[in-house]
């Protein structure tokens, strides 16, 4: 029979003590067995806790680090993509008041902005940007280089010609400018499927929702690098104020030296793009047809079709505000250098407030969204009331148009306060949109599920605009045989009309948005998911199951 001390130590796999030798019984009193060489821990159970735990936590540790490195320079990548991504916006967006300096007329200005429709038209070939790629280059990068190299050429082909065709005898041709930069966004979309894509894989679990705070810093950046800073340059007044010590008559900067410039700048990053190392892809992606039918299937889930049509006429009510007021302002004696130096000071809010958000803000991004609506319908009929204030500063000639306004400090001012908080408010608001829609996105089926959600938000902004630009332009229009009249202003009752229209909206739909906000995110989602966000920053979603 076996004592209890030799089966101790032989179910502790240790030799018997009567086999154990003076050399060996001094490594066993330090916790080690050393026979043949081969070391066998008998540390303490204390001792051996204490090592696992240190290992474990330097893997940790180490891990931590790696994945906190990896995210950073994905941030950076995003960040310098969705800048590159704003300024062909940029440009576009100064165009509509180069246009209304030269042929103040409303219903052009709804051509022009046609230009945006791309962007909620990328829908319809997302799913090929997905699906199709050389496996050598990596998935976003096949199709972020030739669309960098195609927007850097055409942005120094159109630097040749721009500026005499903006100064043609008549006004500039409405249509040759919306081809131009129709095209120019039509690239910039299918960059932004791309981005959007990436920004699902390039970053971690933990810091996915980081996406959307660089889309949103990432896209002000370079808008406003290319629409405040043109503006500003290219208006005499402003260079004479600010920037100049002898006053002249011409602008400091031309459009076609902007795109010169920023052509340059395109064909500068694909080196930084070409040398940035993609994740190969764990998979191949779905097919085309696939995706398609993954598509159709979203669609057809019951939240999401409510989604779709929140977003479809959300920013119904807000149309005539977002697309004339700048406008009218400039229109009413306002000088476009003020506007643009204005604007320039916003940099700061429009980068702070998605990098606050996403470090601050605990509450479910639809609650907030809800919570800020009624301050945007309040700020809406804030900038009405100053429009009509501005226009009782400026006087009238007999053919409608009003004489340049003398800025005073109070009212630069008022303007400057008024734009900040709209501004805040606006990015705020598109934020937690972006950041809604990255919680919900299916990865099994790339960025095409961030696109449907993002095309819908930008149809939603683009068909209100274009209504409201052809209803004030339709309005204001004199009868056939006046073309000297004294037009009527459309924009004062529109304006006041369509922000009624965003008080029923919200009256309408503000308990669905709520109970959007608590709907498990499975239901959003036809195929299981493969990546779990961060909790703590979902609070009132509920998590998908675990997989198996």
């Amino acid at each position: 029979m076996l004592t209890r001390r030799r089966q101790a130590e032989l179910s502790a796999g240790t030799p018997p003590s009567d086999q154990i030798d003076a050399s060996d019984a001094a490594a066993t009193m330090n916790g080690r067995y050393n026979p043949d060489s081969t070391s066998i821990q008998l540390s303490s159970d204390s001792d051996a806790v204490t090592n696992s735990s240190s290992s474990s936590d330097y893997s940790s540790s180490s891990s931590d680090h790696a994945t906190r490195a990896s995210d950073v320079r994905g941030m950076v990548i995003l960040l310098l993509l969705y800048t590159l991504q704003g300024i062909p916006m940029g440009l576009a967006a100064s165009m509509p008041y180069i246009l209304q300096a030269r042929t103040p007329d409303f219903e052009k200005q709804a051509v022009f902005s046609m230009v945006s429709w791309p962007f909620s038209l990328k829908l319809l070939w997302a799913p090929i940007v997905d699906a199709l790629y050389v496996r050598s280059l990596g998935q976003r990068k096949t199709w972020l280089l030739p669309v960098q190299l195609l927007i850097g050429i055409m942005l120094l082909w159109a630097s040749s010609w721009i500026d005499d065709t903006l100064d043609t005898p008549g006004g500039p041709p409405i249509w040759t400018l919306t081809y131009l930069f129709f095209t120019l966004y039509l690239l910039c979309a299918t960059q932004d499927i791309a981005v959007d894509g990436w920004a699902l894989t390039i970053l971690s679990a933990k810091n996915v929702d980081k996406g959307p705070v660089c889309n949103s810093i990432g896209q002000y950046l370079g808008y406003n690098a290319a629409f405040i800073f043109f503006m500003a340059l290219n208006d005499p007044d402003t260079c004479n104020t600010y920037f100049r010590s002898v006053p002249s008559t011409a602008p400091m900067a031309t459009l076609g030296s902007f795109m010169f410039f920023f052509g340059i700048l395109f064909l500068l990053s694909l080196a930084v793009l070409f040398f940035t190392r993609e994740k190969l892809a764990p998979a191949d992606p779905p097919s085309i047809l696939q995706t398609y039918r993954s598509l159709l299937k979203v669609c057809k889930l019951a939240p999401v079709q409510t989604l779709i049509v929140l977003l479809l006429t959300l920013r119904l009510g807000f149309s005539v505000i977002d697309a004339a007021t700048g406008l009218k302002l400039q229109q009413y004696g306002v000088p476009r250098g003020t506007l643009a130096t204005i604007g320039s000071c916003m940099l700061p809010v429009y980068l702070a407030v998605p990098t606050l958000i996403g470090r601050f803000a605990r509450n479910h991004p639809l609650v907030n969204y809800e919570r800020f609506f009624p301050s945007r319908v309040f700020l809406g009929f804030v900038a009405v009331g100053f429009v009509v204030y501005v226009r009782s500063l400026s006087a009238e000639a007999a053919d409608g148009t009003h004489s340049v306004i003398d800025m005073t400090t109070q009212l630069v001012g008022t303007t400057f306060v008024l734009t900040a908080i709209g501004a805040a408010v606006n990015t705020a608001m598109f934020t937690w949109l972006m950041q809604f829609f990255s919680l919900l996105s299916d990865p099994t089926i790339g960025g095409s599920y961030m696109t449907l959600l993002t095309t819908v938000l930008n149809l939603s902004g683009a068909w209100p605009a274009s209504l409201a630009l052809k209803a004030v332009g339709l309005w204001e229009r004199c009868p056939s045989d006046d073309h000297a009249c004294a037009k009527p202003d459309g924009y004062l009752p529109l304006a006041v009309f369509t922000l009624f229209v965003s008080v029923a909206w919200f009256v309408a739909f503000r308990r669905t948005i709520l109970r959007l906000s608590t709907t498990a995110i499975d239901v959003w989602r036809v195929a299981r998911p493969v990546i779990v966000h961060n909790s703590s920053n979902n609070n009132n979603l509920t998590p998908p199951p675990p997989t198996t």
